[in-house]
């Protein structure tokens, strides 16, 4: 015959059980990074005569681009992700345009021969710089 377990060694293995699926909880549905850094906030433009009508601006909860024509679209961002390459680093923004998940990666680059600067990921060879007033 099985000996029952007392109900204090019962109770205390519950609130154990309920502890670690609280904490395996927390670590799944953690809130993502979205902390903007300060340097990034801003509007951003080129001098390449290609984008002469585009700009894009980065704000503490939203990424928008500006187009040809005027024509502004604006996404929430959900997720940032970072990895340092050096001297520059590669920003990964998740963002959210009318229900539509859509990825920007470009590197950052503080201290480069142009000033601070960002790189397209895709088009390394465009600059954008921040606008002073912005």
């Amino acid at each position: 015959m099985k000996k029952p377990i007392p109900k204090t060694n019962r109770t205390t293995f519950l609130a154990f059980a309920g502890i670690l699926v609280l904490i395996l909880l927390v670590y799944l549905f953690r809130a993502p990074k979205r902390d903007v850094p300060d340097d990034l906030i801003g509007e951003w433009h080129t001098t390449d005569a290609t984008y002469a009508d585009r700009s894009f601006e980065i704000t503490q909860v939203s990424i928008s681009f500006t187009t040809g024509g005027g024509t502004v679209s604006t996404g929430v961002i959900k997720e940032i992700k970072t990895v340092e390459d050096g001297n520059r680093t590669l920003y990964t923004f998740i963002y959210d345009v009318d229900g539509t998940r859509n990825e920007l990666s470009f590197y950052y680059e503080p201290s480069s021969a142009k000033g601070t600067v960002i790189r397209f990921k895709n088009q390394q060879n465009t600059i954008w710089t921040k606008d002073e007033t912005s």
